[in-house]
């Protein structure tokens, strides 16, 4: 018969488990850093950049981007504008969040209305 372990030593081997993996996280986020610290450091030097990045996003937001993953939702490749088309979205049934509705760019929407049943969200 095992005897469980005491809540001391469970914490100890959990510790000792964890150490490694949060060392390597630790190092990947340094070298990110150290990738991304030029740009960083330019962006904080040019506001105007920053500001322009944020319009860009917001633009993005407001037009939204295709979302239909071309080559496994329809098979079709090739005709994806990225830019969703208001109004365009296809239900998706998904056991961990529920119905979603996912937004497509008019062509892959097209595609895979040749190919299932879709619903059409206005």
């Amino acid at each position: 018969m095992t005897q469980q372990p005491t809540p001391q030593q469970f914490v100890e081997a959990l510790r000792a488990g964890m150490a490694p993996v949060v060392r390597r996280a630790a190092e990947q986020i340094r070298q990110m850093h150290t990738a991304l610290k030029p740009l960083i450091d330019y962006a904080e030097a040019h506001p105007e950049v920053l500001e322009q990045w944020e319009r860009e996003r917001d633009a993005e937001a407001q037009i939204g981007s295709c979302h239909c993953l071309c080559g496994a939702i329809h098979g079709t490749l090739g005709v994806c504008t990225s830019t969703a088309e208001p109004g365009l979205t296809v239900r998706f049934d998904s056991p961990t969040v529920g119905t979603q509705h996912v937004p497509f760019c008019r062509p892959c929407f097209e595609a895979r209305a040749s190919t299932v049943g879709l619903t059409l969200r206005a």
